[in-house]
């Protein structure tokens, strides 16, 4: 599985923390992240995302590039998700090809529980790029993390 995630663009100030939306930066962020990698995320054939609606926001602009012909809502995928049960959503899906959504701390905590790296940083908009034959605890090889220039 070749698995990119993505951290939400930049977003507004506000409250609820899950109705805060990107900012003016964050959708330029974000969209500068997808010209950046449009050939490595063209081959996206899932897109998991959080419901909170930056991330939502941030996984339709990525969708738009993407072969996937919808976007998979989770709340195992907020800021303060379960590593083991997004391990388990992972292992739901054999597509070769797959982009989650989510926010800080999940993505840093992620990429080190898939790869056994330590203290991954992830700014708005980051996106990591691993492979693994199966996704779980260990097992994924980390390419790159490009922040957004």
């Amino acid at each position: 599985m070749q698995l990119l995630i993505l951290r939400h663009g930049h977003a507004d100030a506000g409250s609820p923390d899950q109705s805060r939306q990107l900012s003016v930066y964050g959708r330029e962020q974000v969209r500068k992240q997808m010209l950046r990698h449009d050939r490595d995320i063209s081959a996206t054939q899932v897109v998991l995302s959080s419901p909170y609606v930056r991330a939502a926001q941030t996984a339709e602009i990525f969708a738009q590039a993407t072969a996937a012909t919808s976007i998979q809502w989770s709340d195992d995928l907020v800021p303060n998700g379960s590593l083991r049960r997004v391990e388990a959503l992972l292992q739901q899906y054999q597509a070769s090809n797959v982009l989650l959504v989510s926010h800080l701390p999940l993505v840093g905590l992620l990429i080190d529980y898939l790869t056994g790296e330590t203290a991954t940083s992830m700014g708005t908009a980051s996106l990591a790029s691993l492979s693994m034959d199966y996704p779980a605890q260990g097992m994924a090889t980390l390419h790159w993390n490009h922040y957004v220039d």
